[in-house]
């Protein structure tokens, strides 16, 4: 069951209005910039298939390996900037607020971004296995020719993010795309060990079948 992390969770802390609604403003120079003053560059939608398709036709499976890269830097510089507004608001640091908390940054994060109807699955949390599902997948809607998994760097986001979050080594992986007939995409975030063990069946069996061979429940 994916946990719904309601406003009122950022509510309680004072956190409500860390993240914006329009996160992005125009500087003194006319150029956007988020709320720590970093540069943002905006793209439309064909800009990011015809980056696709280049990348793709440089070298098959290259896109995958390339929006790991960027999404994992990604991932550790959004924990890494709401660290820093966490700070500058006289807030806990992200690692000591509860988890809670911290999911509902993400999911909220998520969508300011335009990545995406983010949802967190504790359920298996205690076998050190995180379960995310996302809704509206821009890559799903943008690369609608792509036959495989499309959001690799969504993963790569997650693990980048809890990886800040726990200081500890982690590995994700989409097991699950809309662009595949799945209802939404999935992702499982978890040790790199613990990963490999289903590593050969992503993309194969269905995400649910996934998770059962992940944490050992029966089918």
């Amino acid at each position: 069951m994916t946990v719904s992390h309601a406003p009122d969770i950022l509510a309680s802390l004072g956190l409500d209005h860390l993240i914006p609604a329009a996160p992005f403003v125009r500087d003194t120079q006319g150029r956007f910039a988020d709320p720590l003053s970093s540069r943002v560059v905006f793209a439309p939608a064909a800009a990011l298939a015809g980056l696709h398709h280049v990348i793709e036709h440089e070298r098959a499976g290259a896109w995958a390996a390339t929006m790991k890269t960027c999404g994992l830097a990604c991932g550790l510089e959004s924990a890494k900037n709401l660290d820093a507004q966490l700070a500058r608001a006289g807030k806990p640091a992200l690692a000591a607020l509860p988890l809670e908390a911290c999911l509902a940054l993400l999911e909220r994060l998520f969508a300011v971004q335009g990545w995406g109807r983010l949802g967190l699955e504790l359920a298996y949390a205690d076998q050190g296995v995180l379960i995310a599902h996302l809704e509206k997948s821009p890559f799903v809607e943008t690369l609608p020719e792509a036959e495989h998994f499309t959001d690799a760097m969504i993963a790569a986001v997650l693990r980048g993010f809890f990886e800040y979050l726990t200081g500890q080594t982690l590995d994700a992986e989409e097991i699950g795309c809309a662009r595949r007939g799945a209802a939404r995409c999935s992702f499982v975030i978890t040790a790199p060990e613990k990963l490999a063990t289903v590593a050969g069946r992503i993309g194969h069996d269905d995400a649910d079948t996934i998770i059962a061979r992940l944490v050992g429940a029966p089918r």
